[in-house]
């Protein structure tokens, strides 16, 4: 038995609603056209995991009992785990590294990047030059000047350039838990923290109420495998843990 004629439906039925065309501007251009290159051109594996938070919350707590709400030096969590990187990757520099024109590359400095977001959905990653020679006073400045320049739409060439490994925060989003953060090439990795939350954890063996940041931690395998990016993950939960252990003045000249 033939099938009955389907109705015909209009052009204007077919086609979505469309208010305009919004041309992306240079910089989302920029941002869209190296993010793809990055998803293509690596291999990224992804380490995922919740980390005990407590401790951070504390240490940050305290920092801040002398810096008012809203002062321009009041300390937040991503200051906190920039030092945190930066300590991680002096011990595990094999995460410190880039692939470029073809050849590893073992960068001595510790450049961290930082991802922001801004207002208009622009993505931009400002550095944090030596990061792991500063005291936390200075990245908090440091972070501030660039986040102000960024916002004025003034960042220059160098503020972006020579990062060696870079950190996403989207803890300010309740509902971000672990990400899969995309290599900012030519860099070998890339720390995503999502947002901290209460969860049930075990200690000695009991189950008790807890504070927990999750963790993901993306490399590129072609340069480093699974056990050194495991053991710079494994650091980094330690100083987060026992966040009395985090550096907050600048580490000695190696």
């Amino acid at each position: 038995m033939a099938e009955p004629d389907k109705p015909q439906r209009s052009k204007a039925e077919t086609e979505v609603a469309m208010t305009r065309i919004a041309p992306l501007g240079p910089m989302q251009r920029m941002a869209a056209q190296h993010l793809a290159d990055s998803h293509r051109e690596t291999a990224p594996v992804t380490l995922f995991g919740d980390v005990d938070a407590s401790s951070l919350l504390a240490l940050r707590r305290n920092l801040n009992q002398d810096r008012p709400e809203g002062s321009a030096n009041r300390v937040s969590i991503t200051h906190l785990l920039i030092k945190v990187v930066a300590q991680a990757l002096r011990a595990h520099p094999a995460l410190n590294v880039g692939f470029i024109d073809g050849q590893l590359h073992e960068w001595q400095d510790f450049n961290i990047g930082v991802a922001l977001a801004m207002p208009k959905g622009e993505l931009i990653v400002p550095v944090i030059r030596h990061a792991d020679g500063k005291s936390l006073d200075a990245i908090i400045a440091d972070l501030s000047a660039l986040e102000t320049r960024a916002r004025a739409g003034k960042l220059a060439l160098a503020d972006v350039k020579g990062g060696t490994f870079t950190l996403s925060n989207a803890g300010m989003v309740k509902s971000a838990r672990w990400t899969t953060p995309i290599i900012h090439r030519p860099q070998c990795a890339i720390l995503g923290a999502g947002a901290i939350r209460e969860a049930a954890v075990i200690k000695d063996g009991r189950v008790e109420p807890g504070i927990v940041l999750p963790l993901s931690l993306t490399f590129d395998h072609r340069l480093v495998n699974g056990l050194p990016a495991s053991l710079f993950l494994d650091s980094v939960y330690d100083l987060i843990a026992d966040a009395s252990r985090i550096a907050l003045d600048p580490l000695p000249a190696r």
